[in-house]
């Protein structure tokens, strides 16, 4: 099993004022064995496939400097979580 994080970029959805809500996601896929990774995030593939998708957070790519921004928060987050699986998947039993 592997897990790579992934961060895609959405139109900002929001009023016509030119105000927006979040324009960037991150998630972390999580690919069994032999399984090739998803080029698009769509949970339906990746139910069939047996990728597990993990939804991280939102935010605005203009404000991204610190882990304190919405985006930063959601990208340590996804970095523990890719970490964390990929270090558990290199441990062998033998």
């Amino acid at each position: 099993m592997k897990a790579f994080i992934e961060m895609r970029t959405q139109h900002s959805v929001g009023s016509g004022n030119g105000f927006g809500g979040p324009d960037t996601y991150v998630a972390v896929q999580v690919v069994p064995d032999g399984v090739e990774r998803l080029k698009q995030l769509r949970r339906d593939t990746a139910a069939k496939r047996g990728i597990k998708i993990i939804y991280c957070g939102e935010g605005y790519s203009s404000r991204q400097a610190t882990t304190r921004s919405m985006l930063g928060a959601a990208k340590e987050k996804a970095r523990q979580i890719a970490a964390q699986i990929n270090n558990r998947s290199m441990v062998t039993v033998g």
